[in-house]
């Protein structure tokens, strides 16, 4: 486990901890080219475009059959207290042991599968009592040598080099790892520890990750952070005070109160990856932010001062985005709508978010006339914004994902939304067309409405075939369940698959439900291989075992990464792969895996 932290989570967190970071955006299949960050990373891959986004493309170098990838001599770590010398013989050969219960392997997690360009791996373990000196072994039957590391540390990570090699030439095989253990003041045979497989994918994963960032209270102690794939460290991706669009004047509850924005929530690409939409504090407007390295803070040219007013109205929720309407005279999102449009907001009454509904947004209007003409937007109605009908649902609507075809949306049923966020009470998933902004039969997605459970924060893979959910059990507070589970279904609706990654390692005791896994959003590409179809998901769990020690009372989540591939209609889901890349001393919340155009990032230093 680690240290705890200190860790408020502010009211404007308290959304954005509950609230969908919307859809991906865009489409691309194939493993080569795309628009995402390919390139930020290391050596793996080339690169095109600017900022270190784009590319993609394996180079293998030349194939071998046996390959050398990996050094004859055992490496021995220099970090913290040197190993013995005679740490080999001290081990013995690679079958000596006194028997399991040996280091237990958190990091990588035993059956995990990794695209060919991800970060290195790091190997994180726990030790026994009393054992101070550690083997890790690392086989391939391509590899004419084991990689054998000898370690005083519960945490290496593979060198670059080594893992770039790796990743070339043993790709869609079992890589066999064994961590084994011993007390160097009372040397006898070793303990033996986790072992198994884990496996490179043969394809690569695209886009560039931003989440939620938080150490405290005030605007200044949450941010967005983001990194491309394969990047070892993550940048500031956007800060409060960088934000130029004006919040809603009249504030209320708002402790700034001056009309400036004061909170990052519930954040979404728009489709061409420079902006983000996002909820700002009470009374959750959004706003519009680039994020691109020499614009960042400023709106987008394309959103007129209507536009910023249209989305500057009260208690509107996530936004998400279709890549199919986001071009010159169809720049529209859609977004939760929790007042009646027919009345105009008196600047302090609550929302009726349990009644709310689903609306679109155009970015592009002309009216209303007044940049702060409440009157001109109830006016505007139809012009800069509408709402999306939904027979048959008398419920309320939350948190919508729209179709990367721009033909779907698929959405949060429920009367128990408040302030952004849903809370306690049933909900289920119900998708509607979307009709050229006017909505029409809501119908329940199969496997995704089932009373007995809550489905919730739904997200649409990037060929519309697969919805991502959370689930819990019905009638249960869907503010940060620790209960809450990720599920993957058919987007028509089916038997729901639960995701091995919902699981920590066995051997950690650590168990779900209860970890609060949550908040799952798909990379913006698919990737066929050899009759198969690899997808990747990014998520965030509280399993590594930070601690929140003021409310609200929990834990404080952390990234995680995981692969689902599908062959001939069978989904095979697997471990969640701990992103060693982002700072322990955040809570990292509402990841979203998209196309950000975000500044190339550096190194760690």
């Amino acid at each position: 486990m680690r240290n705890a932290i200190t860790l408020v989570i502010p009211l404007c967190g308290l959304v954005i901890a509950a609230c969908d970071a919307g859809g991906a955006t865009g489409t691309h299949h194939g493993n080569t080219g795309g628009a995402g960050g390919l390139g930020a990373g290391g050596s793996l891959f080339t690169t095109t475009g600017t900022d270190g986004v784009g590319g993609g493309i394996i180079d293998p170098g030349p194939i071998c059959n046996p390959c050398t990838d990996f050094p004859k001599a055992p490496i021995f770590d220099t970090v913290g207290a040197p190993p013995p010398a005679n740490a080999p013989a001290l081990f013995g050969d690679a079958s000596s042991s006194s028997g399991s219960g040996g280091p237990c392997l958190i990091e990588p997690p035993i059956g995990a599968l990794f695209p060919r360009n991800w970060v290195r791996p790091r190997f994180r373990f726990t030790a026994p009592a009393g054992q101070n000196l550690f083997e890790i072994r690392v086989h391939a039957d391509l590899e004419t040598n084991d990689l054998v590391v000898y370690t005083t540390n519960p945490q290496w990570t593979m060198p670059k080099d080594l893992w770039v090699a790796l990743a070339a030439h043993v790709v869609d095989l079992p890589i066999t790892i064994t961590v084994r253990s011993l007390d160097m003041n009372a040397p006898g045979k070793p303990l033996l520890g986790s072992t198994g497989a884990v496996t490179i994918a043969p394809v690569v994963a695209d886009g560039t990750m931003v989440y939620w960032a938080a150490v405290g209270e005030q605007p200044a102690d949450a941010w967005l952070a983001g990194f491309a794939v394969g990047d070892e460290s993550v940048i500031t991706a956007l800060q409060v005070d960088q934000v130029k669009q004006a919040g809603k004047k009249d504030q209320g509850g708002n402790p700034k109160g001056d009309g400036s924005v004061t909170c990052i929530g519930c954040h979404t690409s728009t489709p061409d990856g420079e902006a983000v939409v996002f909820t700002d504090h009470w009374p959750w407007s959004n706003a519009i932010a680039s994020i691109k390295k020499d614009t960042v803070g400023q709106v987008p040219t394309y959103v007129t001062p209507g536009g910023q007013e249209t989305m500057n109205q009260p208690w509107l929720g996530a936004a998400s985005f279709s890549k199919k309407h986001f071009a010159p005279g169809d720049r529209i999102y859609v977004t939760s709508y929790g007042r009646n449009s027919d009345q105009i907001w008196d600047g302090s009454t609550v929302s009726d978010q349990p009644a709310s509904r689903l609306a679109w947004i155009n970015l592009e209007t002309s009216a209303p006339a007044g940049p702060t003409s409440a009157a001109g937007l109830i006016a505007a109605k139809g012009t800069a914004w509408g709402i999306l009908d939904r027979t048959g649902d008398p419920s309320g609507a939350m948190l919508p994902s729209w179709s990367h075809d721009g033909e779907h949306i698929v959405y949060v049923s429920t009367s128990a939304g408040k302030d952004g966020r849903v809370g306690v009470g049933a909900a289920d998933l119900y998708t509607i067309p979307y009709n050229n902004r006017a909505g029409g039969p809501a119908t329940p997605v199969p496997g995704a409405a089932d009373p007995a459970y809550n489905e919730y924060y739904p997200s649409y893979s990037p060929d519309d075939a697969f919805i991502a959910f959370n689930r819990i059990p019905s009638g249960q507070d869907m503010y940060y369940n620790s209960s809450s589970e990720v599920y993957v279904i058919p987007a028509a609706g089916g038997t729901p698959t639960r995701l091995a990654a919902n699981d920590a390692p066995a051997c950690t005791g650590i168990k779900s439900p209860g970890i609060t896994n949550s908040w799952a959003k798909w990379s913006p590409e698919i990737s066929p291989s050899g009759g198969k179809t690899y997808y990747w998901i990014i998520f965030s769990s509280t399993r590594d075992g930070y601690t929140i020690q003021k409310k609200p009372a929990g834990k404080a989540s952390q990234l995680y990464m995981t692969g689902i591939v599908v062959e001939n209609g069978k989904i095979t889901t697997f471990p969640g792969v701990y992103l060693w890349n982002q700072p322990t001393d955040t809570s990292n919340n509402t990841p979203a895996w998209d196309v950000f155009q975000i500044p190339q990032v550096p190194p760690p230093k």
